[in-house]
């Protein structure tokens, strides 16, 4: 009888074990060749009028969607779309997000990117916080 309980309690464990990791989906975006997380790294660089350029480098060659750039401390939202969903952001170059006045040292933004990897088209949503130096 012990063994019995035993091998049921087993089985129902491992079903167990088997439903959680089927049905855990990773928030982790693979990159274009799916074995890398995509990610975005931002800066920044003085623009005209005492204004900053926010600029990012994608960590693998992606197709953005839409850059969603926020500063919750305001209220700020600006929504970018892209007018060329089909062009490929290179992992190797820097691009400019957006230029914003009265921007200062310490503000908490958020970058919300969303798109498609280049290879299978798997879209991602992808959020980089930054602190304003």
């Amino acid at each position: 009888m012990k063994t019995k309980n035993i091998f049921k309690n087993a089985v129902i464990l491992i079903l167990f074990a088997l439903a959680a990791f089927t049905g855990c989906k990773s928030n982790n975006v693979t990159g274009p060749n799916q074995n890398q997380e995509a990610n975005f790294q931002i800066s920044q660089r003085n623009g005209v009028n005492n204004s900053i350029e926010f600029l990012f480098k994608p960590s693998a060659d992606a197709k953005i969607l839409r850059v969603v750039c926020r500063f919750q401390e305001q209220q700020f939202v600006d929504t970018i779309t892209n007018n060329n969903p089909n062009y490929l952001f290179s992992k190797d170059s820097i691009y400019t997000i957006n230029e914003y006045i009265n921007v200062a040292a310490g503000q908490q933004w958020q970058f919300d990117f969303t798109g498609n990897t280049p290879a299978g088209n798997s879209p991602y949503k992808v959020t980089s916080n930054y602190t304003v130096q």
